[in-house]
């Protein structure tokens, strides 16, 4: 390329960067359309738990502290270490939203949303531009951005927002190593850098996850890339982690300060409950059932228009290189490796994998081997892009409307998935007076489910100080000393309260031990007319404790940075040095931008593919217009009926249940399989007790397996309602020595709300009648 053809060539390019980023960025908006059609946010499994974060980090925000470690609200106000532990960029940009743009935490959440879908689509649009075509990034850009584990699970039935936040930012990650690949430079460098450090500050497990898949893909470039190129992009992975070094090597070298263990032990997050089928990922998106009192589904596939345009663009690419016809070596690399880290992950997600999991021990701090369907979603969009190879080598009118055929399918097979049901989280208090009665009421506890990040020394968790809890709710002063633990005569007036810090003036007249209403923690430090005391945990509360002398005392406690943190920071400070030096050193040499070339520089999109993809947003507007409404897109079962049960029964527990359903995913096992039974419940009048239920495997006799809920459905029976039905899933690992021949599934309630404890059996079972009236005893066989 000539000096005189190179910024010509570069402006066109720019020009139709900017045309091709506005149509995948206007085709990615379609999935906003749940939060147009409803405020606030469904009832997702994770939903309340970010919304109750948001509002704290928020809270410290406005107090000063913009990197908090101390999340001063939770535990009935001792405090918790949270974001200490967990990853909080989520929580850094909802805190800039509510500035900017006034807004609440809920709110802050619904603009996360739609900032991740745009970033996912322009990411992987721009990643597959610079490294294939950019007809392979329109295509790759709408099957990722509507995979089902993007656009409904991960924002709706699961509510895990920093996981949304971590695949969004992926494939940004991966287009700024590419260029760094493909075109060196300083710049480039360090962009890539530090978008390791934003991916890190993400999510903590998916950022493990995708660095490695990173990494991979690096190594693997080295058959195509001179190997110091390689080296330099690997250089700068490692600096860009070592940038969040002042997060991640404090958690590591602080793990067994909290109950990180709590993570793993726990039946209800043992991974071997979380294995899906093969049936169950590739299986095409149901449409969800308004009749349901919890319909929000836990959806767990591939996507059809995922798994099948990927096999059609391997297909595709496999027969343009037999041919001889592939004019660059870059989509041949992308397609094995893409295709084996997407085989690869399939696998882990099946129960044949469960040797693996048992053996690979770390892998299950992963908890759900299901978390592996995001980094699925990023592969075979990749696949899926790679269709461009042969479609471009097609004549213009048929690559035309392929084109369109491709975009259009991964968004059209996506609607039954812009009906989401249970959007009940329409307006939460997320003050510290909501959230604290929140906790009181049993709702939440530090935003956790297994309180993984209360301190070690916290043996009994301390009942709540109403006299605490009363001064969060008045917004002032929060004087956190223990004025029930005072010896008589000592005062202790407060002087200074904020997030991670206390002060009082204190008078005595003899040496006391001072409590203060917080959780001990490494990094807390106590002050006496500013010289330190040792600090050590109350038995069995864990709260702080420290001696104070005879005399009239300045007294200040406050959370300064731990020995690990200390460290932590120190190798951040180290790799920012780093990055100025090499900064410096481009500067010097001249080499601050990458080489540009025609084999670095995209050529322009065709215009007829830019038609394309435009045609396919009225296109889509139609289908929406037409499909978005009961019966199309979502199905509405009257009360007392299921429509969506493979099927249908009419059984009466008791006066006021019916068993109206059930699924059964197979009638034929092998031992040590899995028996995945999903039961639909109906609830005539308002239930009195609060039932248990039970499901056997048996041949009549005691069960050879079993599984009981507290909660059917997980949600009280007292709370059920004659409103729909209620959706209850189990899942039944069969013994490995089982026995062949035939078995029977008994299903049924109990309750030991009438019984003294101890005494609860089968004559506390719900009686079972069927249709007709006819009694059938206290346990059901399906």
């Amino acid at each position: 390329m000539s000096e005189a053809t190179t910024p010509l060539s570069a402006r066109q390019s720019r020009r139709s960067l900017l045309i091709d980023l506005s149509l995948v960025l206007s085709l990615c908006l379609f999935s906003i359309w749940p939060l147009l059609q409803n405020p606030g946010l469904p009832n997702g499994t994770d939903t309340l738990y970010h919304i109750y974060r948001v509002a704290e980090m928020d809270r410290t925000w406005a107090q000063g502290v913009l990197m908090p470690d101390w999340a001063q609200s939770f535990y009935y106000g001792y405090g918790s270490p949270l974001f200490h532990y967990y990853a909080s960029l989520t929580y850094y940009i909802t805190s800039i939203m509510a500035r900017v743009f006034s807004l609440g935490a809920l709110d802050s959440l619904r603009l996360l949303i739609v900032l991740c879908n745009l970033l996912a689509g322009g990411g992987m649009l721009l990643f597959l531009r610079e490294r294939i075509s950019p007809l392979a990034g329109f295509i790759a850009a709408v099957a990722y951005v509507y995979s089902p584990y993007l656009i409904y699970k991960e924002p709706y039935a699961r509510g895990d927002f920093p996981e949304l936040l971590a695949f969004a930012l992926f494939p940004l990650v991966m287009w700024l190593f590419e260029r760094l690949l493909r075109r060196g430079g300083v710049i480039n460098f360090v962009l890539a850098a530090l978008s390791m450090l934003l991916l890190v500050n993400a999510h903590n497990l998916m950022a493990i996850v995708l660095t490695g898949l990173l990494g991979a893909w690096l190594v693997w470039n080295a058959l195509l890339h001179d190997i110091r190129r390689v080296a330099f992009a690997i250089g700068a992975l490692i600096i860009g982690v070592l940038l969040a070094a002042y997060f991640w090597l404090p958690v590591i070298l602080q793990r067994d300060a909290v109950q990180l263990a709590n993570l793993t032990v726990l039946a209800e997050l043992d991974y071997r409950n979380y294995f899906l089928s093969l049936r169950q990922l590739f299986e095409p998106v149901p449409r969800l059932d308004a009749g349901a009192i919890n319909g929000l589904l836990p959806l767990q596939n591939i996507g059809v228009a995922q798994w099948g345009l990927a096999l059609v663009g391997i297909i595709g690419v496999i027969i343009v290189a037999l041919r001889g016809k592939m004019r660059q070596r870059a989509a041949e690399l992308a397609l094995v490796f893409f295709a084996a880290m997407a085989a690869v992950m399939i696998f882990l997600i099946t129960p044949y994998a469960e040797g693996i999991w048992s053996v690979v021990r770390p892998l299950a701090i992963l908890q759900f081997p299901w978390r592996f369907l995001g980094p699925v979603a990023f592969c075979l969009s990749v696949l899926v892009g790679l269709n461009a190879v042969w479609i471009e080598r097609l004549p213009r009118s048929i690559s035309a409307a392929l084109t369109a055929a491709f975009v259009l399918a991964p968004i059209a097979l996506a609607l039954p998935l812009f009906y989401v049901p249970e959007w009940t989280n329409t307006d939460v208090d997320s003050s510290v007076v909501g959230y604290q009665e929140a906790e009181l009421s049993g709702l939440q506890m530090a935003t956790t489910y297994s309180s993984e990040f209360l301190p070690v020394t916290v043996e009994n968790l301390p009942s709540p100080t109403q006299r605490l809890l009363d001064e969060y709710a008045e917004g002032g002063l929060v004087d956190r000393v223990n004025r029930d633990a005072l010896p008589e005569g000592v005062t202790a007036e407060a002087v200074d309260s904020g997030p991670q810090v206390s002060e009082w003036q204190v008078q005595t007249e003899y040496a006391f031990t001072m409590e203060v209403l917080t959780f001990y923690f490494e990094g807390w430090q106590a002050r006496v007319d500013g010289q330190p005391v040792a600090v050590y945990p109350s038995d069995p509360h864990g709260l702080i404790t420290f001696d104070v002398p005879a005399g009239e005392h300045e007294v200040i406690v406050q959370k300064v940075a731990s020995p690990a943190q200390q460290i932590g920071r120190g190798v951040s400070g180290f790799a920012l040095l780093a990055v100025i030096g090499v900064l410096i050193y481009g500067w010097r040499r001249g080499q601050l931008a990458g080489r540009l070339s025609e084999e670095t520089l995209p050529n322009p999109t065709p215009v007829h593919y830019q038609w394309a993809v435009a045609a396919v947003g009225v296109v889509q507007l139609g289908l929406m217009v037409i499909f978005l409404r009961e019966g199309g897109a979502w199905l509405n079962s009257p009360p007392g009926e299921v429509l969506v049960a493979e099927n249908s029964v009419d059984y009466h527990l008791g006066d006021d249940i019916e068993l109206l359903g059930y699924d059964l995913d197979s009638d034929h096992l092998r031992p040590g399989e899995r028996v995945e039974l999903t039961l639909y419940w109906h609830a005539s009048a308002p239930i009195p007790y609060g039932y248990r239920s039970f499901v056997h495997i048996s041949t009549g006799g005691p069960p050879l397996a079993q599984a009981d809920k507290i909660n059917p459905a997980g949600l009280p029976t007292v709370t059920w309602t004659p409103d729909g039905y209620l959706v209850d899933r189990y899942v039944i690992q069969l013994p490995g020595d089982m026995p062949v021949g035939e078995y029977q599934i008994v299903v049924g309630l109990y309750t030991c709300d009438t019984l003294p404890v101890g005494e609860c059996g089968n004559g506390d079972r719900l009686p079972i009648f069927d249709a007709d009236g006819q009694a059938l005893g206290d346990a059901l066989a399906l």
